[in-house]
């Protein structure tokens, strides 16, 4: 009885916890990205920052695609923001993420990452070479 009593209020205390949390968000900006594939897999990297100090768990996230055949596959690069109580450095700050997906439809031809203030387009390259971009560089535009 007293494992149940237990085991009740702690999923009790998770669900408190889980209500607490702050959805996710977009980063404030993205400085580069790359894309590659290895082992059959699309692995999307990012770089980019966050305007203060104290965000957690940066991600990126597959965007619905609307139609099979498009050209590009969007990726949202979203982190859990602090809580407004907390008291966070006020600087911008660095963050990393990953994503391994499945590899994309035939039409698919470039990623385009997403951020709040920006994003980077980085093509997909069929050989073993990775493909990256900044955001000083301009998007490669493909011939259809």
């Amino acid at each position: 009885m007293r494992s149940r009593a237990a085991f009740v209020s702690f999923l009790v205390v998770a669900m408190a916890c889980a209500a607490l949390a702050a959805p996710s968000q977009r980063v404030y900006r993205i400085d580069h990205a790359t894309v590659k594939i290895e082992d059959r897999r699309l692995v999307i990297l990012a770089d980019g920052a966050v305007r203060t100090g104290g965000w957690a768990n940066p991600v990126l996230r597959l965007r619905e695609v609307s139609v099979p055949e498009a050209s590009t596959m969007e990726v949202e690069f979203l982190a859990t923001p602090p809580l407004a109580k907390h008291a966070v450095a006020h600087a911008t700050l660095p963050v990393k993420a990953r994503l391994v997906t499945p590899l994309p439809h035939y039409g698919t031809i470039q990623v385009k990452v997403v951020s709040e203030t920006n994003s980077v387009t980085v093509p997909i390259i069929r050989n073993r070479q990775a493909a990256s971009a900044t955001t000083r560089l301009r998007p490669v535009r493909f011939a259809q």
